[in-house]
């Protein structure tokens, strides 16, 4: 009997997305290179402090606040669209905090579910 799991269909991986949120991000990433060491710094922080979790918008919304001053204005400007891809690349970059964040299985990009 064929090994179906060998399948893309069957395959567990979650699928890369390649729309046009996941570019957007891509780029949001080159413009701001100190973006995911920071948002790991503050999840190391909160995780030495006891926390077992924490949400990835609320670190964006505290790293907001810390660089109002040296931006001048309101702070970092990223999107809120962003948290879950920002979730992943921090645990994937930074094993020490894998499972720190909850995740959904994304859904395929193509018939199945664009994502947006």
């Amino acid at each position: 009997m064929p090994d179906f799991t060998e399948l893309p269909l069957f395959n567990s991986e979650p699928a890369e997305p390649a729309g046009k949120l996941a570019m957007q991000w891509h780029e949001c990433k080159q413009k701001n290179p100190d973006l995911l060491p920071s948002l790991a710094r503050l999840a190391r922080e909160l995780k030495q402090a006891g926390h077992k979790r924490y949400s990835m918008d609320g670190l964006f919304h505290i790293l907001r606040w810390e660089t109002r001053a040296s931006t001048e204005d309101l702070g970092l400007k990223i999107n809120n669209n962003y948290t879950a891809f920002a979730a992943r690349d921090v645990m994937k970059l930074y094993p020490d905090l894998e499972g720190f964040f909850k995740t959904r299985v994304q859904k395929p990009h193509g018939n199945f579910g664009q994502i947006h």
